[in-house]
């Protein structure tokens, strides 16, 4: 099914219930559980939880799978997931008029090769004959008022920054758009968190490389856009972020285990999922790769239980403000059982590991505590 904007086809909706990978999800939609094609590599961790609303279409009868999904629902606002459309969407908002800084500009090509990158337009200043190579992200990972980019480490991402600084070398003007799927944020900035070489590079090229982020605002029905909104991006604030702050390990055991944990002595883990919270407050980058080495001398009382732990992800959270026993706190009101003394020796804290019997990364309060410390706690900043 060839997919144009405005969005004039019938849609349906959908109960999210689970990721089978990547590309599928499985929902369900009048009772019936269906498998849908996901055009979205994004983790989507804080969207996708089991029972939240999608908006899906059905495809041709010769596609693989019967549904497609197009946007999910967050609060009383749908997030557009189909990220194939976005350059699509853009191109009719320019070539309408709807992008005020871009009004004098008009759609020349699409999909253009430039050196080893195929950028989404090429852009023609009506006035000027002036040309903008742009590439367009579009950015599902808000709070309150702060979106950011990119949801997960993005080496293509920072790859199209730096071959748009080198068109600037030729002479080539070049540009990024960031395209947010929530009308109420004010603000965009890099997920330094996230990607940090991502973020360093688009804060380095701010004054090389045209950089502007929006926010649309679509009708009821999902069909068009009926406001764009120019966000903020407080490149003075990016200017001094730093590689430290706190960082999240999640991780599941297989079985039941009875281990030595240093200074501690014998102690007992149940097979579950467990969250460890850690600081450096100095090169949390190397931190966070030590954690991911198997050959490293046993230090810390993490270090004794993680050889045993499976599907590893850890979650940065950069910061000038030691939080490490605050989100410990919020933790042990979430979990289902702290693990006594853990990880704590050097604070007041009960423990610094906590268990759930389930993946805490498909729970709704787990994913509100991260983007709290990640993005909201960032208002009192900008305002």
């Amino acid at each position: 099914m060839k997919i144009e904007y405005p969005f004039n086809f019938k849609k349906i909706e959908a109960t999210f219930l689970k990721r089978i990978n990547r590309f599928v999800v499985k929902v369900k939609i009048e009772g019936k559980e269906e498998l849908a094609y996901l055009p979205n590599p994004g983790r989507l961790w804080e969207l996708l939880l089991p029972g939240k609303i999608l908006l899906v279409f059905k495809n041709k009868n010769t596609s693989q799978l019967t549904y497609t999904v197009l946007a999910c629902k967050k609060d009383s606002n749908y997030i557009l997931l189909h990220t194939h459309l976005t350059n699509k969407i853009i191109k009719k908002l320019i070539e309408d008029k709807k992008i005020e800084f871009w009004g004098n500009y008009q759609v020349l090509k699409e999909e253009t090769k430039f050196n080893s990158s195929r950028f989404d337009l090429v852009l023609e200043d009506k006035n000027t004959l002036e040309k903008l190579v742009l590439e367009i992200k579009t950015c599902t990972l808000f709070g309150e008022k702060i979106a950011m980019f990119p949801d997960a480490e993005t080496k293509r991402g920072t790859r199209h920054i730096l071959e748009l600084n080198e068109l600037g070398k030729k002479g080539i003007k070049g540009g990024v758009l960031f395209v947010v799927m929530n009308p109420e944020i004010k603000y965009f900035l890099p997920a330094y968190h996230i990607d940090y070489q991502f973020s360093k590079a688009l804060i380095e090229a701010r004054n090389k490389i045209e950089i502007k982020a929006i926010a649309l605002r679509w009708d009821k029905t999902f069909t068009y856009v009926k406001e764009v909104k120019e966000l903020e991006i407080p490149f003075d604030f990016l200017e001094k972020i730093e590689d430290k702050g706190i960082y999240l390990l999640v991780f599941k055991l297989k079985n039941k285990e009875n281990l030595e944990i240093g200074s501690l002595g014998k102690m007992i883990f149940e097979k579950g999922y467990y969250v460890y919270v850690g600081s450096a407050m100095k090169n949390l980058t190397k931190r966070i790769n030590r954690h991911l080495r198997k050959d490293k001398k046993l230090k810390w009382h993490i270090d004794y239980l993680i050889s045993k732990a499976q599907n590893l992800k850890i979650i940065p959270i950069r910061s000038f403000e030691k939080l490490e026993c605050k989100i410990a706190k919020e933790l042990s009101l979430i979990s289902q059982k702290t693990v006594p003394d853990f990880g704590a020796s050097d604070c007041r804290c009960k423990s610094h590991l906590f268990y759930f019997s389930e993946n805490p990364l498909e729970k709704e309060e787990f994913q509100r505590l991260i983007i709290e410390y990640r993005i909201n706690r960032l208002n009192y900043v900008f305002t």
